[in-house]
């Protein structure tokens, strides 16, 4: 199955972007479902048609589908759900605006990420586009995986033996819920699950990121900033489109001065992503809305290609060893020295680039070895480990 994420700062043109690209791969006869994570839905105006939270036909080998985070918590997580809704309510909450306080922001991207682990296993289509939430948003729910991960591996077990003792003896003096066993067993099945969405998402065979930027100096340094944190996390990004240049037939003083600027700007882009594919598409004079001008956009983007291509494949993360020494190489472009921070702790390597950290688990060759040194130039930063203390009785070579 191949997956395609749209993402970019908010007003940037995600929605159409990804809207094109759907209809245009299902016009190449790949089954495929569009799927919109933004809590503000705009997919179905894009397309002009209604959808709803589950997949609805839009035209043959297209399907389109909203997420409703609460209709799939009271499907999927129902134990997860009712616990933390009752325990809102033991603390004087209304039922129903437990209910809701239940749903943080940014669940839809969590939604639509099982949904995707989901679809991934019952292999119903060929390609998913989905249309994020804005950047940051997105950027903080792509890492919830590894957080998730780390904190069953670290502190589930123990929590759940801990109640097993407290339910029947301190349980029946509180006013609290605790949680039941069946709890437990659906936050060990989401954990199941979002091991495989961490795999989904990190296999640039099938799974790519597609930055959205206009050409203005914010949003620029918005996609930078993604691009850098969309590294730390192993997912690749595979292509750049830059979206509303206005043509060089642009006339009158004030669209002269504005392409002057995007001019500038589009330099910086190319300076910036010079390594990825990128894509410019004009600055229309009418909303892109419906299927003959969203088909007008994918020709504009990808032109006779199919839009499923690989363009593009990177590596952010590579493991490797060099005579006795083992190292990891993680790209991180456009990160400030002074805003990294590198540890080790066990089978766990901790680097941290501004306000994100990635916990990131080590292969078994290198869990027991202590970081020698870690040096960052020209955007890299390379982690290497001490050798492997000799077997006694060895000789040691030099």
């Amino acid at each position: 199955m191949r997956t395609l994420l749209y993402t970019g700062k908010g007003g940037v043109g995600k929605t159409s972007l990804a809207s094109a690209t759907a209809l245009a791969s299902a016009k190449l006869e790949h089954r495929t479902i569009a799927i919109s994570t933004d809590g503000a839905h705009s997919l179905g105006d894009a397309l002009l048609v209604p959808l709803g939270p589950d997949p609805v036909e839009i035209k043959p080998n297209l399907y389109g589908q909203e997420v409703d985070v609460l209709r799939e918590m009271e499907l999927h997580w129902k134990e997860v759900y009712g616990y933390l809704s009752a325990l809102l309510a033991s603390q004087g909450v209304e039922e129903i605006t437990a209910r809701e306080a239940v749903v943080f922001p940014g669940m839809e991207l969590i939604t639509a990420l099982l949904l995707l682990q989901r679809y991934q296993r019952e292999g119903n289509w060929d390609v998913v586009v989905m249309d994020t939430a804005p950047t940051a948003d997105t950027l903080r729910l792509l890492s919830f995986p590894d957080v998730l991960q780390w904190y069953f591996d670290h502190f589930l077990k123990l929590q759940r033996h801990v109640l097993k003792v407290a339910r029947p003896t301190v349980g029946r003096m509180m006013r609290t819920p605790l949680p039941s066993d069946r709890f437990f067993d659906t936050l060990e099945d989401l954990y199941t699950r979002f091991k495989d969405v961490r795999k989904l998402l990190s296999d640039s065979a099938h799974t790519s990121v597609r930055l959205v930027v206009n050409p203005q100096r914010m949003v620029i340094n918005e996609t930078r900033r993604a691009y850098t944190y969309l590294n730390l996390f192993d997912i690749p990004v595979e292509m750049v489109v830059v979206n509303r240049v206005l043509p060089p037939s642009a006339r009158g003083d004030f669209l002269e001065r504005e392409r002057r600027e995007q001019q500038v700007n589009l330099q910086a882009i190319q300076e910036s992503f010079g390594e990825l594919p990128q894509r410019q598409v004009p600055y229309y004079p009418e909303e892109v809305l419906g299927e003959e001008k969203l088909l007008r956009l994918s020709h504009d983007v990808f032109g006779d290609s199919d839009p499923t291509t690989i363009f593009a494949r990177s590596r952010p993360i590579r493991f490797f060893a060099r005579g006795d020494r083992r190292y990891v190489r993680l790209e991180l472009p456009f990160a400030e020295r002074e805003t990294l921070d590198v540890s080790a702790r066990g089978d766990t390597l901790f680097v941290k680039v501004g306000w994100y950290k990635r916990s990131l688990t080590l292969p078994v060759a290198y869990a027991s070895l202590p970081v020698a040194r870690a040096t960052f130039e020209n955007g890299v930063l390379l982690v290497e480990f001490e050798p492997e203390p000799a077997a006694e009785g060895s000789r040691a070579h030099p």
